[in-house]
């Protein structure tokens, strides 16, 4: 296992030594470098994939002058001219938390193996989510790889690089879980359990599916009679964890949606046309991060909700009651915003009750045949 010591130079800077051994049983080996982070992730690219296959990564780094997968995806975003800030945004963030900046983040373009990014995959199936301490899903992991792939991609239409070494890998399939909705008893239970001030927000997104960030970023310009107008979403700054307002995740987010007077009667008295329609006591718009860990997390804590659903729960609750009640699937689709019909055959096509009901139909004429087969 590497370790970092601290030497201080002649020149009153900090000198990081790595210290490991080159194969096991060796004698310890040193290399130096002028700041921590280098330093950090020389000692973890030790740790990973030993001693010598770091050092010769490292000799190969120093004699190559191609860009590094970070600088790669800054190049890519400058130059996609259709890609929102927003969105590249969270894939600058994503480099981040799936840990692909920590692995290959360092190492020069032309350097990055088959075998990195399989040690990546691995790597990162056997971590755990923050929020819930669940298995990283292979769903995440496909999304990770693909947005490497699309940075490598670039890089060799660039010609930084002669090939993508993430092309072509197998991955983790994919086993889409049953969705786990709430019962009607078991979101009243919930609702009532919610602080008061939050309850007419949960009640708007269990009634109209709407997602979180339309939700929040909701202005009493945008109600009107029963109609709801969904025209603006809470976004990521490109340059900071801070929200910003922006466009619906799709084309098809600006929407307009029905809902009952009852619903607009229980968001309360309107206020100002640009103020918001949910706030936090301070006037703030809500926060998901503080109103999931104050409220939500208590509100299904208190009615024993195992396992403990998420707060985009209640869009899958208002689409799956819709779908129940005969809605065709295409004014679901409409309703819920989504860029494509085929999202929402993909996520609730299996709730979609059968009119023509025909595993019946033809099990009913087998069930003739079968009486006429008697009957001979």
């Amino acid at each position: 296992m590497a370790t970092i010591e601290t030497r201080q130079r002649a020149d009153g800077t900090t000198a990081y030594r790595v210290r490991y051994r080159l194969k096991p049983g060796s004698n310890p080996t040193v290399d130096t470098f002028d700041t921590a982070d280098e330093a950090v992730h020389y000692a973890s690219l030790v740790d990973r994939i030993g001693g010598e296959a770091a050092r010769l990564k490292r000799d190969a780094a120093q004699e190559s002058s191609t860009i590094t997968l970070s600088e790669a995806l800054d190049s890519y975003l400058e130059s996609a001219t259709d890609i929102a800030a927003a969105t590249g945004s969270e894939y600058q963030r994503e480099l981040v938390r799936s840990g692909l900046e920590h692995a290959l983040g360092l190492i020069p373009i032309d350097l990055i193996t088959r075998e990195d990014i399989e040690k990546w995959i691995r790597a990162r199936l056997a971590e755990k989510t923050q929020r819930g301490n669940r298995p990283i899903s292979p769903t995440t992991v496909r999304a990770e790889h693909g947005t490497l792939s699309m940075i490598l991609t670039y890089a060799v239409q660039r010609g930084w690089i002669t090939h993508n070494p993430a092309k072509g890998m197998r991955l983790p399939k994919t086993q889409r879980d049953e969705l786990e909705i709430l019962t009607d008893e078991e979101f009243l239970a919930l609702h009532a359990a919610i602080t008061d001030r939050y309850k007419p927000l949960v009640w708007l997104l269990a009634a109209t599916g709407l997602r979180w960030g339309e939700a929040t970023a909701l202005q009493w310009r945008d109600i009107s009679g029963t109609q709801i107008t969904v025209r603006q979403a809470w976004k990521h700054a490109t340059e900071s964890h801070k929200r910003v307002l922006g466009p619906p995740k799709t084309q098809k987010g600006r929407r307009r949606v029905e809902t009952t007077q009852a619903v607009i009667d229980s968001l309360g008295d309107r206020g100002g046309a640009n103020d918001y329609v949910f706030t936090m006591p301070d006037g703030e718009p809500v926060s998901y991060n503080r109103f999931y860990l104050s409220h939500w997390r208590r509100a299904c804590t208190a009615t024993e909700l195992n396992p403990m659903p998420k707060i985009h729960g209640l869009r899958h609750f208002a689409a799956s009651h819709m779908l129940a009640q005969g809605t065709d699937i295409f004014e679901v689709s409409r309703a819920l915003g989504h860029g494509d019909i085929g999202i929402t055959t993909k996520v609730y096509g299996h709730l979609v009750p059968s009119k023509t009901r025909p595993t019946a139909v033809h099990a009913a004429r087998l069930d003739e045949l079968r009486a006429k087969q008697l009957e001979a």
